[in-house]
């Protein structure tokens, strides 16, 4: 099956083409409303302000997996796996994750675990909910990771699970290999001052639906990346094409995380009430 390739748009053109096909909100907010980014030490002004709101509804029954969901549910309409270091919610019809998130810290995310490579299938998504190695093969796309491997080398069960497919999708080998791992580089070099992160990582869909593979498996217009210090109350939030990006700067790719979330329909840091 032919693969899907886009031109990597600018990052407000991305946002406005998304919240329009997505149906996730009208118009992007005004610049004057957007929360002002405060510099830091480590993010160079990449983390602002963010005060978590209350979401009761985010916190659904069944979707209970501390640490990672502390902070809540980011959406209910999912098949939901609770990992050694990650939890996922997994859309079926994608046959890809939505949403992973990550507790990373100084002390734990850190070891002597080599990477293993050892894709597969998750056994604990039925055939027709998942996605298959099959799927990927010949399709001009890297599987890539959510819950980067570089960020479980602290447990042999943990670097196994990333391999899971359910925890992978299809991503530009170009953007993969490049300014999406300068972003996981950069995350995990935030914990020297920041030594507990939150991290949630998914795909975003346009309003094309290309796939690869006979699952099939539905291919990301966009990535996000959401990184929420909960000790200084900030946020960071990125937007990466799902393409060779035009720029490799991470502050290029930031965006407000009221807009991602009006974009996404995803509820990223929530309280309990």
């Amino acid at each position: 099956m032919p693969t899907f390739r886009t031109k990597s748009p600018t990052l407000a053109a991305l946002l406005c083409t998304l919240l329009a096909a997505c149906g996730g909100g009208s118009t992007p907010e005004p610049a004057a409303q957007q929360p002002t980014l405060v510099p830091t030490a480590t993010s160079g002004g990449l983390f602002g302000p963010h005060q978590p709101k209350a979401r009761p509804e985010a916190f659904a029954a069944g979707q209970n997996c501390p640490p990672f969901t502390n902070f809540g549910s980011p959406s209910r309409d999912i098949d939901f796996l609770c990992r050694t270091a990650f939890a996922i919610g997994h859309d079926a019809d994608a046959r890809a994750p939505l949403w992973v998130i990550e507790r990373l810290s100084l002390n734990g995310s850190f070891g002597g675990v080599e990477r293993t490579d050892n894709f597969r299938a998750d056994p604990d998504l039925a055939p027709g909910r998942r996605a298959e190695l099959s799927d990927y093969v010949g399709s001009g796309y890297d599987r890539g990771h959510m819950a980067p491997a570089g960020d479980l080398t602290f447990s042999n069960q943990a670097m196994s699970e990333s391999f899971y497919l359910s925890n992978i999708a299809p991503q530009d080998p170009t953007l993969n290999r490049g300014a999406w791992a300068k972003l996981e580089d950069s995350v995990r070099s935030w914990l020297a001052e920041r030594p507990e992160l939150y991290v949630i990582t998914g795909p975003m869909y346009g309003p094309a639906r290309p796939v690869i593979g006979k699952s099939p498996v539905r291919v990301p217009y966009a990535f996000f990346k959401v990184v929420y210090d909960p000790n200084r109350r900030e946020v960071a939030a990125f937007v990466y094409t799902n393409a060779a990006p035009a720029a490799s700067d991470l502050i290029d790719h930031r965006v407000p995380i009221e807009q991602l979330e009006a974009t996404t329909g995803l509820h990223f840091i929530n309280l309990r009430q």
